[in-house]
């Protein structure tokens, strides 16, 4: 019997049966995105689905479309709010920030602190001269230049006079740090 049927129509009913099959898949587990396609296709909208009642009727289609990547705007950091503001830190509309304080100075003033925290450190630790203090201050003074006469400044001294001056095993006072600004300024 199967020497009557030629290769050209076994070839012909095997492609049938390939193509029946997976249009029978395709139907079955991908109706939706094949009646998208055709209605895209066709150019009209596809017909909507009614709820329960036939008061809420769905469409078939996406309603908002395919999500686009909005532009990225970085925003300073006393700009950001994650509470309800005080009425003591609230900014004014018509008060803004100077435009000399940016981001490389923040990035400055955090890295400096940090130094300064370490200097504390050991400079307690190790019982160190006030000689040995002054020359590690200006050196880190001199790596932050840029701090110099900012409000940063201030900061920084307001932090080693109550972190630092009273624990140290010697005197240190407002003068001495800003005479190790000030010389670093002008060196």
């Amino acid at each position: 019997m199967l020497h009557q049927i030629s290769w050209f129509t076994y070839t012909v009913s095997i492609i049938s049966l390939i193509i029946l099959y997976y249009l029978y898949i395709g139907m079955i587990f991908y109706r939706r995105e094949i009646q998208s396609v055709i209605y895209k296709l066709s150019g009209r909208q596809p017909a909507l689905k009614s709820s329960g009642n036939g008061d809420l009727q769905i469409p078939d289609y996406d309603i908002m479309g395919k999500a686009a990547p909005e532009s990225v705007e970085f925003v300073a950091e006393e700009e950001l709010s994650f509470g309800p503001p005080d009425e003591d830190d609230e900014l004014s509309s018509d008060q803004t920030l100077p435009s000399e304080i940016n981001s490389r100075q923040i990035g400055n003033f955090s890295e400096m602190v940090s130094e300064v925290k370490t200097l504390i450190r050991v400079i307690n630790e190790s019982s160190e001269s006030k000689e040995n203090f002054e020359m590690l201050f200006r050196l880190i003074v001199q790596k932050y230049q840029a701090l110099c006469g900012t409000p940063y400044q201030q900061q920084i001294n307001d932090f080693l006079m109550a972190e630092g001056a009273p624990e140290f095993p010697f005197s240190l006072n407002e003068n001495d740090l800003e005479k190790y600004w000030t010389e670093e300024i002008k060196n």
